[in-house]
């Protein structure tokens, strides 16, 4: 209700900030795509693929996540331009094996993957990164599967393709963003099909990642840091950003209150359980039934290593479980993931006890990490408030089946199995040691 001059001047000053604002996005645009030897306002530029011929480009400017993304998905299914997505595949085909043929996968909730199709009839996954352009993450992750797949293991883990003239097998993008290519493992994904099975595949990965040495820091916060797990928010971050008056989370306000309440509730219990030096350990911290392919019933792989981090041990069953409690009837489930995971690794009764506090655990995790991820503008808040029911349904059976859950696990861990050498294996002490009684 300014009047007269006032309100003019008002609405200049409104307009000018307004103007610099763009102004400057497209400056940090333009800069970014000089800077990889791009003519910025060439028509050739948005008209032309990638040859094999560009791939030396000079080092790039990365851009801010915010200036350099547009239009989040909604629900965390994401694209790319034609021409990112061609630069990307010239950096590991040529020939006759450039791809003729490029197809949207169903998954990729974090990240753009599609299918790849060469004119020999041969396919792979083509993974471009969205994670903020944090590069370190990438390096960790490859690190870590190239460790596994020189282990000698029942399943296939995945194995990236190496890039034209350096065999590295991640490059970075004229966007600021990493891309791969990886082989395709062949079957389906389990979801709840043969638990025991996948349990068993879950408890054999963890006893290879133990042994495991990385001579990197984790980029990935264990789960213990949970207001750390995304980048572009901290503790009072999250807590401003979720309960602020906002319409878009409105549809699913009563949800996002009582998840965010449980979140608190958990604190406490955080800072004592770091206390208890609980055995630690580098684990693939999203091995879900979403992430395991089977044939016939059968583990052929296991998928996304990208947010493995060193952490409780116990965190790995907990993810796992993390998804059958949101079925019907997951007790049973839980009882039959449980006795495979035990053939192959066991866990103490300190472990085991926080066990489905830790389920509850993981799913914080995703409130805190799908928020960020919005705030970030990587997705909409849609990636949260669509999963908010199901979130909410899953902490409230995990809070009233406690004592069951614990129970179950606890006589899966107790009984002892043959071992490949002869022996028994038994629960570990509270130390954590697995003992081996000989035959």
């Amino acid at each position: 209700k300014l009047h007269g001059k006032f309100r003019k001047s008002f609405i200049k000053v409104i307009w000018q900030k307004i103007s610099l604002e763009v102004t400057m996005q497209r400056l940090a645009i333009i800069t970014s795509l000089l800077s990889a030897g791009i003519d910025a306002f060439s028509p050739a530029r948005f008209l032309q693929p990638l040859t094999p011929a560009s791939r030396s480009a000079p080092s790039r400017t990365r851009l801010h996540p915010l200036t350099a993304l547009q239009n989040a998905p909604k629900t965390g299914q994401h694209s790319v331009e034609d021409d990112l997505r061609d630069e990307a595949i010239s950096l590991f085909f040529q020939g006759d094996d450039l791809p003729v043929k490029t197809t949207p996968t169903s998954g990729g909730v974090n990240n753009v993957v599609m299918y790849v199709e060469t004119n020999k009839d041969k396919r792979y996954i083509l993974r471009i990164y969205n994670n903020g352009n944090k590069s370190e993450k990438v390096v960790w992750e490859h690190e870590i599967l190239a460790e596994l797949n020189r282990q000698q293991m029942s399943f296939k883990t995945p194995k990236p393709l190496p890039a034209l003239g350096d065999s590295k097998t991640h490059k970075l993008l004229s966007s600021g963003a990493e891309c791969c290519v990886f082989e395709i493992i062949p079957g389906e994904l389990a979801k709840t099909t043969s638990p025991r099975e996948v349990g068993k595949a879950t408890g054999e990965l963890c006893d290879a990642m133990s042994k495991m040495k990385i001579d990197l820091e984790s980029p990935i916060p264990p789960y213990y840091e949970v207001f750390d797990v995304h980048h572009s928010l901290n503790k009072e971050g999250f807590y401003r950003e979720i309960t602020r008056p906002r319409e878009d989370l409105e549809s699913a306000r009563e949800l996002i209150e009582f998840l965010v309440e449980e979140i608190r509730k958990i604190e406490p219990k955080l800072d004592l359980w770091q206390t208890m030096d609980l055995p630690s350990q580098i684990i693939h911290g999203d091995l879900h039934y979403d992430n395991v392919m089977v044939v016939d019933d059968v583990v052929s792989g296991l998928l996304d290593f990208e947010f493995s981090a060193y952490d409780w041990r116990c965190m790995e069953l907990a993810v796992a479980l993390s998804k059958y409690v949101s079925e019907d009837e997951p007790l049973p489930l839980i009882e039959e993931f449980v006795s495979g995971y035990a053939v192959k690794h066991k866990l103490t009764d300190t472990e085991i006890e926080i066990l489905p506090d830790l389920i509850n655990l993981r799913i914080f995790s995703n409130v805190i990490y799908f928020t960020g991820r919005a705030h970030a503008g990587e997705d909409s808040i849609e990636s949260l408030t669509s999963r908010a029911a199901a979130y909410a349904k899953r902490v409230r059976w995990v809070n009233a089946n406690k004592d069951a859950i614990v129970e179950s696990i606890k006589r899966f861990m107790h009984t002892s199995y043959p071992t490949p050498s002869g022996g028994m294996m038994q629960q570990p002490s509270e130390e954590g040691a697995v003992s081996v009684v000989a035959a």
